[in-house]
């Protein structure tokens, strides 16, 4: 979990500058994994694959929402006060990575060694492959009567349906920092991308 944001031809410094809001727009991420050692022998090199399911939101600033105007999605000015306009779409990802866990392996009384796993620092990079499966945008404001209004709106935005990218993490035992950024648009015929950092649990 963490903050979720858009970067402009994968540049990092086009976040000072952005239109989405950094702190309130967020990514959550739950799945699987599974390690397999890339040596037959006790190792610090594994091969670390899964299945995930990840829900992104992005926050527009000033009072901003998603407009589709044909094959293009544009950012414009809600008529409204919105007391909370988000734009969230899900994905279903197949993360990969090579992963270093230096943990200390043990022995048994052999001489055998055995791994030990999440018991000390870990290194992971690698990337990930999907496909959404579904977006929406959520609208709350008062009209001029004071009724409160709630929008719900199901499209896809124009957003790309497939979606690709790199990630790595760095973590000590369960808990890490972890960072990844989609390198394909977000919205077709943009050069906008998705990008997100935050911390992750690894329950082994």
């Amino acid at each position: 979990m963490g903050v979720n944001n858009v970067l402009v031809n994968d540049d990092l410094s086009s976040l000072e500058t952005s239109n989405y809001q950094f702190w309130q727009s967020h990514f959550y991420e739950v799945g699987f994994s599974w390690k397999t050692r890339m040596d037959r022998e006790a190792s610090k090199l594994y091969f670390k694959y899964g299945i995930s399911f990840l829900w992104n939101n992005l926050r527009p600033e000033d009072n901003k929402y998603h407009v589709k105007n044909g094959n293009q999605t544009d950012l414009a000015v809600h008529p409204e006060d919105l007391s909370e306009n988000r734009l969230r779409h899900v994905q279903m990802n197949f993360p990969v990575h090579l992963e270093w866990d230096f943990s200390r392996n043990g022995e048994y009384s052999d001489g055998y060694k055995r791994d030990r796993r999440n018991q000390s620092v870990r290194i992971g990079v690698g990337a990930f492959a999907g496909f959404k499966l579904g977006t929406r945008q959520y609208i709350e404001y008062k009209d001029n009567t004071g009724v409160n209004i709630e929008e719900l709106q199901k499209d896809n935005f124009n957003m790309n349906i497939f979606n690709y990218g790199v990630s790595a993490y760095i973590a000590y035992r369960s808990t890490g920092f972890y960072i990844k950024q989609d390198l394909n648009p977000l919205f077709k015929g943009t050069n906008i991308s998705n990008f997100s950092m935050g911390i992750r649990f690894d329950f082994d």
